[in-house]
């Protein structure tokens, strides 16, 4: 009897072997076919003939796809065929193929740039940042257009934003605009002041005093018995001015007078308010008191009318402006030919020797007198001007907006601000913050 467990091992092995021969064989088939479809689409490719260049590109990614390939394919629409839709759906593919690997993002993004897409670049760019895809590459891409923007909106005047609205004039009435430039409040008021605690005044047509919400709904009337001519910024306090035509009051939003009788007056803001008597500019509480002694010649205040941010106000003495606390303490040595009260807890502008310059709540020097004019820092920006014209610098000191403007305001957070070009106002819009 033949000895037949000797002869299965034997056969098993053969077997093996032979798979391993027709796996090899078939592999090596499958590598030749590859190649051939792939030298194929690139000699059609050279040639200029899409459709059997395109044939073959498609038969040899599915026999093998790769990153390099789906972008080969986009080049050859983008570079040869000169398709550059078609280039972008295949650089689209390759993303969604590959969506951790960066030289997809990098493909779409320097397409971005090349079609001014700042819109598409900047999603694209943050959608990578999400994904945790590093890339020196897209860094470097960003640098390029880190301050590309947009104008929108166009109004004949326009005032800061304030809880991402400001007032704004076309013709001779004032309304609101929103940060993004689009009138939110139409234009029907005769005068338009600052939102503050979600409100802000408006005089109608018939002279009526009364404030609004970001809506234009009126949700507080300014009730007192005196003719209102001018209308003020209502305080975290809930305090208001009123000018009657002859003098400024304060009241609360019970109707109660909290001081007056005073010339000027400005914002009850943080607490505090700067106001105008014959004996000249004091400063007061929110109980109407004195909360200073002792007169100023003027005391700065901005766009809103408020003269205390940051503890600190600017107040003239004699020829020069200085800077104080809210106990009358003068901070730092230096005194001011001007100023611009701080809008946050950066730098504030100021002026010495005929330049401005900017300085921190210690009167430290942050930037030395350098530009003809300038605005406090606001949201990381200040406006400066140089040879007539205003731009933006950045916290790097670098001229990131060139001075192309003939005015400008205060940046919000939201990366717009509204600038003046040819008798216009508009909003500028940060592509980066707004895509």
């Amino acid at each position: 009897m033949k000895n037949y467990k000797l002869l299965v091992p034997a056969a098993l092995a053969a077997l093996f072997v032979l798979g391993i021969y027709m796996t090899g064989s078939s592999n090596a088939e499958h590598e030749r076919q590859y190649y051939h479809y792939l030298e194929e689409a690139r000699k059609y490719a050279a040639q200029e003939i899409e459709v059997y260049a395109g044939e073959n590109y498609q038969k040899a990614l599915e026999m093998r796809p790769s990153l390099g390939l789906y972008l080969e394919i986009a080049d050859f629409y983008q570079n040869t065929v000169g398709d550059r839709n078609k280039a972008i759906e295949w650089g689209q593919a390759a993303l969604n193929a590959y969506p951790k690997e960066a030289a997809a993002y990098e493909y779409l993004l320097e397409s971005c740039l090349e079609q001014q897409d700042y819109m598409g670049f900047y999603q694209l760019y943050y959608d990578m940042a999400n994904r945790h895809v590093e890339s020196e590459k897209a860094n470097g891409f960003y640098q390029t257009v880190e301050y590309t923007y947009y104008l929108q909106g166009e109004y004949d005047e326009a005032s800061v934003f304030s809880g991402n609205m400001a007032p704004v004039r076309r013709n001779e009435t004032w309304g609101y605009s929103n940060s993004k430039g689009k009138k939110k409040i139409g234009t029907m008021y005769a005068y338009a002041g600052a939102f503050n605690q979600g409100m802000a005044p408006v005089i109608d047509s018939q002279g009526r005093g009364f404030f609004v919400d970001t809506d234009g709904n009126k949700v507080f009337v300014a009730d007192t018995e005196e003719t209102v001519t001018e209308l003020g910024v209502m305080s975290s306090s809930g305090i208001y001015a009123v000018n009657n035509g002859k003098e400024w009051n304060y009241y609360n939003q019970s109707g109660e007078l909290v001081a007056g009788g005073f010339q000027e007056a400005s914002t009850m803001a943080n607490g505090l308010a700067a106001c105008k008597t014959d004996g000249g500019w004091q400063i007061y509480d929110t109980s109407g008191q004195v909360h200073i002694d002792g007169y100023y010649d003027d005391v700065l205040a901005d766009e809103k009318h408020m003269v205390y941010r940051n503890e600190r106000l600017f107040v003239k003495a004699g020829d020069s402006y200085r800077m104080i606390d809210a106990f009358g303490n003068q901070i730092g040595m230096d005194t001011f030919e001007d100023g611009k009260i701080f809008y946050e807890s950066t730098y504030a502008a100021v002026k010495k020797d005929g330049k401005w310059g900017f300085i921190d709540k210690d009167g430290n020097w942050f930037i030395a007198p350098t530009y003809e004019d300038a605005r406090s820092f606001s949201n990381g920006y200040a406006a400066v001007r140089m040879n007539g014209q205003w731009g933006f610098i950045n916290m790097d000191q670098e001229l990131c907006i060139p001075c192309q403007f003939t005015d400008a305001k205060d940046f919000t957070a939201n990366g717009t601000v509204f600038v003046q070009k040819n008798l216009i106002w508009s909003v500028l819009l940060l592509y980066q913050k707004n895509y």
